[in-house]
């Protein structure tokens, strides 16, 4: 009877067993670091018998066993383990918070402990949680402050971790104050002679200025960070993109194109930027339309004659581009194909942005179905590692080794059927994505408009209970910018496509506020807007503009008006460079001659103000006597490439 089980359990193990004896080596220490993480000691024990021994080995029996280990050491297990993609951070965050603690040594700093907490701040800030990345850069700065200040090791560590609030001001948009720091702890690192943070601080320095619009002294510090770059041994970690940020500087600020191209090059060189230069290029020739020289060099080095052929090309070489990257050149390609006329080929590669969707939930599930399979197979092993150690119980171990062996393989039959299943249900959705997208896009504003009715109900409701006048006013004018956004979405739901009317718009939004604000006399409304279509980035701030003048317009300009007719006219013109004009004029009693728009507290005016900034736009206000507001702005397609 004994030999009957050994023989059962052998083949078991043989069987379930079978596929994972031809994984490798490296797959196997990566699921030994993973069982590591995840407490699975009996797991860890197993693979370890799996693969002969060295360093690495030692250090896994270290870390199970508790013992001490180096910190060069263990900084390279955390941070493989935080470069899989698979593995939650937080996870690997807590286990080196449960794991690591201080240094023992008081009177010298530990710069590896320290390059540790620092990776680990990154990690957490970039992938978890600002909060708890902030709650280890607290940890950090507790102990880099137990050391003399002016120790060299001390002022490095110091500077080094000053990253993380430079990233907190970006995060804030604190200009003023992230330059400021980045400057500071630019300045330590060129005392300390450290080229590579000297060339870290520098593109923290850049961002700043990116913010601050200030093209010319960004281009300056990169190409500064570039001429450093000359002087190392190794290219830093910030090399590469850097590169590729002053690529689209240059493309953007136009010319340099000889510039351009060497730049390019340096990506070219490099086996994992090559990928990145193609959406470049595509950016090149949109900026530089004009010179046709440029395109022409392009379509010379890929051996192609016009723009489909070329963007067709670049797909073929990106078939390694990661997801994110790939979509960038997806996007690029249809946008320029569009812009010269090759609409049946934009939408092609519009399309394929969904396509890339449906292959990202594809490769998920499978994972998903084979992290599954493995993980049965090692419960299935931990039982067969239990069942040796109760021998006395072989009649009981081998009726419940069966249950067990059938409940798992139900289990899996049942969790395989219902994954199958749903995944042929996913698989459908996707195919009909396509054709359902206008619908769900549709279906999006209509639950978008409705919202915003909700929220114009509830303030209804709300404005009941106050008896206060100002407050009631300040109410309505809320009530009434929620409803122009609702509108917005409302004529999106009924429209085809993704842009609106904006004709048929502000007629209606005009009905609204006419009936809002009813007059004893009638409003003559002059509406001159033909064949104005804007997407919902412009729509909205446009809208919400026209709502707060026409209201303001309605709520004072005819007081004490001696005009027989009230008149309102609102005219929106296309100029010559591509931008829009807005005049909305009237001829009411006009505004005051004591009245400053610049120095005004009016909410109304300072939502205007802000809006036509989002515009990228510029506007007059005129009194003749009546009011004529002029604004000139441009719509999404042109601030999107400005930006």
């Amino acid at each position: 009877m004994k030999l009957t089980v050994k023989l059962c359990l052998l083949f078991f193990s043989l069987c379930t067993f079978s596929q994972k004896d031809s994984i490798s080596k490296e797959n196997i220490k990566s699921k030994i670091e993973i069982f590591i993480l995840e407490n699975k000691l009996d797991s860890v024990t197993f693979y370890l018998n799996k693969i002969e021994k060295d360093t690495d080995t030692n250090l896994y029996n270290k870390l199970i066993n508790r013992e001490q280990v180096s910190y060069v050491d263990f900084y390279k297990f955390v941070s493989n383990l935080g470069n899989k993609s698979s593995i939650n951070y937080d996870k690997v965050s807590n286990f080196i918070n449960s794991y690591l603690e201080d240094p023992e040594d008081s009177k010298k700093i530990n710069l590896d402990y320290v390059e540790i907490k620092w990776s680990q701040i990154t990690k957490l800030r970039d992938e978890v949680s600002l909060d708890k990345a902030s709650v280890e850069q607290k940890k950090i700065e507790n102990y880099i402050n137990k050391f003399n200040a002016s120790d060299k090791d001390v002022l490095i560590a110091k500077t080094k971790i000053t990253t993380h609030p430079i990233v907190m001001y970006l995060i804030k948009k604190d200009v003023k104050k992230g330059k400021e720091l980045s400057l500071k702890s630019l300045e330590n690192a060129r005392k300390l002679n450290d080229k590579y943070l000297e060339i870290a601080f520098l593109y923290h320095l850049s961002d700043f200025l990116l913010l601050e619009r200030n093209l010319e002294e960004y281009i300056k510090v990169s190409e500064e960070s570039l001429e450093i770059e000359k002087e190392l041994p190794k290219k830093s970690a910030y090399y590469h993109a850097v590169v590729e940020h002053l690529i689209d500087a240059y493309i953007f600020k136009g010319g340099n194109y000889e510039r351009i191209f060497n730049l390019i090059d340096i990506l070219n060189a490099d086996a994992d930027t090559t990928l990145y230069t193609y959406t470049l290029y595509i950016k090149l020739i949109n900026r530089s339309e004009d010179d046709l020289s440029i395109r022409n060099e392009i379509f010379k080095k890929f051996k192609v004659e016009d723009m489909p052929s070329l963007v067709d090309e670049f797909q073929k070489l990106s078939k390694n581009l990661n997801t994110n990257d790939l979509n960038k050149l997806y996007k690029a390609s249809s946008k320029i194909l569009e812009k010269e006329g090759f609409f049946e080929k934009a939408m092609e590669y519009k399309t394929k942005e969904v396509e890339l969707t449906k292959k990202i939930y594809s490769e998920e599930l499978s994972n998903s179905l084979a992290n599954f399979n493995i993980e049965q197979a090692v419960k299935a092993k931990e039982k067969e590692v239990e069942y040796e150690k109760e021998k006395n119980k072989l009649y009981a171990i081998i009726a419940f080794l069966a249950i067990i062996f059938l409940v798992i393989s139900l289990f899996v039959i049942l969790k395989i059927k219902k994954q199958s299943k749903e995944l042929s249900e996913k698989n459908i959705i996707i195919n009909n994505a396509l054709n359902e997208k206008e619908l769900l896009i549709k279906e999006v504003h209509h639950r978008v408009k409705n919202n915003f009715q909700v929220i114009t109900s509830l303030l209804e409701f709300q404005s009941e209970e106050i008896e206060d006048e100002k407050a009631i006013k300040l109410f309505n004018d809320g009530k009434n910018r929620v409803k122009s956004m609702a509108l917005i979405h409302q004529k999106l739901y009924k429209n085809q496509g993704d842009f609106i009317d904006f004709k048929d718009y502000i007629i209606s939004l005009l009905n609204e506020i006419s009936f809002v604000h009813q007059s004893e006399k009638e409003v003559v409304k002059v509406i001159k807007v033909e064949n104005i279509f804007f997407d919902v980035e412009t729509a909205i701030p446009l809208g919400l503009i026209i709502n707060e003048i026409i209201t303001n317009t309605c709520k004072y300009a005819f007081k004490n008006s001696k005009n027989e007719i009230n008149k309102i006219s609102i005219e929106i013109e296309k100029q010559k460079d591509a931008s829009y004009k807005l005049i909305i004029e009237d001829n009411g009693v006009g505004i005051p001659k004591d009245f400053n728009i610049e120095t005004s507290k009016s909410i109304g005016l300072k939502l205007v103000k802000r809006l036509i900034k989002q515009l990228h736009g510029s506007f007059v206000l005129i009194r003749n006597p009546g009011t004529r507001f002029e604004l000139t702005f441009k719509d999404s397609s042109i601030r999107n490439q400005i930006e």
